[in-house]
């Protein structure tokens, strides 16, 4: 006899959490019946997004997991066609958002890019932006850089673009968590994608430094190649405009932590920016950058710089004892400074 699974059998009860009416095979309401879905129209596609999108709007927290968790786990076995005309019918933005979410644990699962090309084309073309911003955040979390490498024809760097803010913003959130949580930092692909995102949006008609500023500021750099290096370099030799001084400072932030074989040339382009560029912002993110890159030896560049900006003094003693302090781990020895000089602006 066919049994029905667990999963199938907890839908029906997270219609009885949400106080949903029992229903028939056909969808119809049941006179007199429980408030739970029938196992058969719980298990069901339809039935599963009718549960979740009555536990977006009135589940706890834990319940809106156990369903987004359920969703993304079925995906795996669902015929791809039928998931996809669901996410195509779907207008409601954060049901979008679980069925992009879905399509893309069905690429993980099957090693299938081709399973987010409608997420990606509804990224770019749908006429709603909270549907398009909705349609980008569904894939977070995933490899979603190398799916669009593998499918060509779009990229972060051209979602990026989007005249919709809460676009541009998915595609940061998704590039600052992928490179986190999924490589945990050491992926060059997606560091040089938020590169080339970040330097996307930094002027033109979609012009957002602020948010390519978090970017460049957030971004692990350990793994970039020496042309990613090369152009955010490039970056530094623009004219030093008062109203872009983050994103400056953000630049300077990423190249603090590239890789050791480029740390020679880095290093000798920011002690000429800390004579150049008179924003403390600036100077003080480039204080921070030293110290990752030089560690114990940035004891010596720190004190050549001291006579150029008295203000900084106090944060050059506090990065001198954190440095003293033998601490070898970059994290540690952030935290040490910070101990010692509190109320100092932190770069970000």
């Amino acid at each position: 006899m066919k049994t029905v699974s667990n999963r199938c059998l907890l839908l029906p009860l997270a219609g009885i959490l949400l106080g949903q009416p029992s229903l028939a095979a056909d969808g119809q309401s049941k006179p007199g019946g429980s408030s739970a879905l029938s196992v058969q129209t719980a298990c069901s596609l339809q039935g599963q997004l009718d549960t979740l999108r009555l536990g977006l709007v009135r589940g706890s927290a834990p319940l809106k997991k156990f369903l987004r968790k359920q969703l993304r786990e079925r995906a795996a076995t669902l015929p791809e066609a039928e998931l996809r005309a669901a996410f195509l019918r779907e207008r409601e933005p954060a049901m979008i958002e679980e069925l992009s979410g879905a399509l893309a644990a069905r690429m993980a699962r099957h090693n299938e890019p081709s399973a987010v090309k409608s997420v990606l084309d509804r990224a770019m073309q749908d006429r709603d932006p909270a549907a398009r911003a909705a349609a980008v955040r569904g894939l977070r979390g995933t490899a979603s850089v190398e799916a669009m490498e593998k499918l060509g024809g779009v990229d972060y760097r051209t979602l990026i673009k989007d005249a919709a803010p809460e676009v541009r913003q998915a595609v940061a959130s998704n590039l600052l968590a992928e490179s986190a949580e999924v490589y945990f930092g050491h992926d060059r692909a997606v560091s040089e994608q938020a590169i080339a995102a970040a330097l996307a949006v930094r002027a033109g008609p979609q012009a957002d430094p602020a948010l390519a500023a978090k970017l460049l500021s957030e971004i692990s750099t350990e793994s970039v190649g020496s042309e990613a290096v090369s152009e955010l370099v490039a970056l530094l030799d623009a004219p030093s405009d008062p109203s872009l001084a983050s994103l400056r400072a953000a630049v300077v932030l990423a190249l603090g932590g590239v890789p050791s074989s480029e740390s020679a040339r880095v290093i000798r382009r920011l002690i000429d920016l800390y004579r150049q560029d008179d924003s403390r912002e600036v100077r003080r993110a480039v204080l921070t950058a030293l110290c990752r890159l030089q560690m114990a030896t940035a004891l010596t560049t720190l004190e050549a710089l001291r006579p150029i900006d008295a203000s900084l003094s106090k944060d050059i003693d506090a990065w001198q004892q954190a440095l003293r302090s033998g601490l070898q781990e970059w994290t540690l020895l952030q935290r040490e400074k910070q101990r010692i000089l509190p109320d100092a602006p932190q770069p970000h």
